[in-house]
């Protein structure tokens, strides 16, 4: 069987006898070349509301005749391609229409009302490409600018996702193609950066997604890893039932972090952070936050009973009242089933002393926060011998430098000086509280 060549031709509007007059005789149209080299057998596809990605409305196969293969009755026969099937290679052509999806190419296109004055169009006859075979009579004389087959592309709106809190407030939608796609991940907290993975799901500024349902008013969430569309194509006609889908998502409060890594935390580090420690996590060589040292925490830690350890901290900014490993431990703040241990803290040489609180757990803990299971063990504050104490208006604490260091449960803290000279440095610790006291 020989080769079958087509020649493909595109066009922005369906009439094409364009003549280009220069004094001379007129060029042939595209249909009329066609005719001459043989070409006379066509078959139009007709985008029908959408658009090739050539920018043009419909495209033209033609084939020569002669070249076609012949049935047993003596009619030739064509197997057609799609218009965006790889085997035309560059003459590939790929027809959109923006919020509809493709389901396919139908021979019968039948014009109908929707009550309302509006023209709407059903369909017949989907072209099965794979094993549909188009049948000519050789005997009859054709010509190639009236096809012997027009096929309609059929369009049906997206498919969509309707997310909506239980409390019926519609937070996004996601529209998408059902002949692509229609199985959808629930949201999983990643264990790579610590954050709620969303993948198609929006998100909710100042909430973290915690469970899904297919109804507002079921009482299981979701506990599979995805949701599957429930819509149905009926290609038969091109139709569509079950289109939309709801799903319905109740939030936590806050935005929330999983910590699996010493990174994740440094990484989301936020002083209205939530975070849920679910690994020990080891600090040695890392930079705890300056957020977290200095500023006013009033996020959250659940610890899960895991520990923090070989954290170094270094008091060295004197325009900072407050350090620690939290500046300031506000009355929102939750720290909770966690353990502190090996921390370090250092007030440095040169540090002015002078109206600040420091201390290793916090410079100040509000008595309304909920701390509840904090341990800090094995752990130590360090005086540098240069520092700047200009007078006795300071607060130093093992725990807190201002606030209620019973809070804690357990807080092996020690306090000794450092630096070039500890020698002359007096450190009297009494309970929480630290003084200091310098030799001539």
């Amino acid at each position: 069987m020989k080769n079958i060549n087509i020649k493909a031709l595109t066009f922005l509007v369906i009439l094409l006898t364009a003549l280009i007059f220069s004094g001379c005789k007129a060029e042939l149209t595209p249909y009329e070349k066609n005719n001459a080299d043989g070409y006379t057998v066509s078959v139009r596809y007709d985008a029908n509301g959408g658009l090739f990605t050539t920018n043009t409305y419909s495209i033209v196969d033609s084939y020569d005749l002669s070249e076609l293969p012949t049935n047993a009755k003596g009619n030739a026969e064509i197997a057609l391609l799609a218009p965006d099937n790889s085997a035309r290679g560059n003459d590939a052509f790929t027809a959109v229409n923006n919020g509809y999806f493709l389901a396919g190419w139908y021979t019968e296109r039948i014009e109908g009302d929707d009550g309302h004055g509006n023209t709407v169009y059903s369909y017949a006859n989907k072209w099965d490409f794979e094993n549909g075979l188009l049948e000519i009579d050789k005997s009859k004389q054709y010509s190639s600018e009236t096809p012997v087959l027009t096929l309609y592309a059929a369009w049906i709106p997206l498919f969509r996702l309707e997310f909506i809190t239980l409390g019926g407030e519609v937070l996004g939608i996601y529209s998408f193609d059902p002949t692509v796609e229609t199985e959808f991940k629930l949201p999983k907290w990643s264990e790579e950066s610590g954050k709620m993975e969303m993948y198609k799901f929006p998100e909710k500024k100042g909430y973290t997604f915690d469970k899904a349902y297919l109804k507002a008013t079921d009482k299981e969430p979701i506990k599979a890893d995805t949701i599957v569309h429930h819509g149905e194509i009926d290609y038969s006609n091109a139709t569509a039932k079950n289109s939309t889908m709801k799903v319905y998502i109740e939030w936590l409060e806050g935005e929330w972090y999983h910590i699996y890594k010493a990174e994740q935390l440094l990484d989301n580090a936020s002083l209205t952070g939530n975070y849920e420690i679910c690994a020990d996590l080891d600090f040695e060589g890392q930079i705890w936050p300056t957020s977290f040292m200095y500023g006013n925490f009033e996020g959250s830690i659940k610890g899960n009973g895991h520990t923090l350890k070989n954290i170094n901290i270094e008091q060295t900014n004197n325009s900072k009242v407050n350090a620690g490993l939290f500046g300031n431990i506000t009355e929102n703040a939750s720290i909770t089933d966690v353990t502190f241990e090996n921390i370090s803290f250092t007030i440095k040489s040169g540090t002015r002393v002078v109206g600040t609180s420091y201390g290793v757990f916090a410079g100040t803990l509000s008595g309304n926060a909920e701390i509840s299971g904090v341990n800090i063990l094995k752990s130590k504050l360090l005086i540098d011998s240069s520092c700047y104490f200009g007078s006795d208006e300071y607060s130093i604490g093992l725990v807190c430098g201002m606030g209620d260091a019973e809070m804690l449960d357990t807080a092996e803290i020690s306090c000794e000086a450092s630096g070039d000279e500890p020698e002359k440095v007096i450190v009297t610790v009494e309970g929480n509280d630290v003084t200091v006291e310098f030799k001539e």
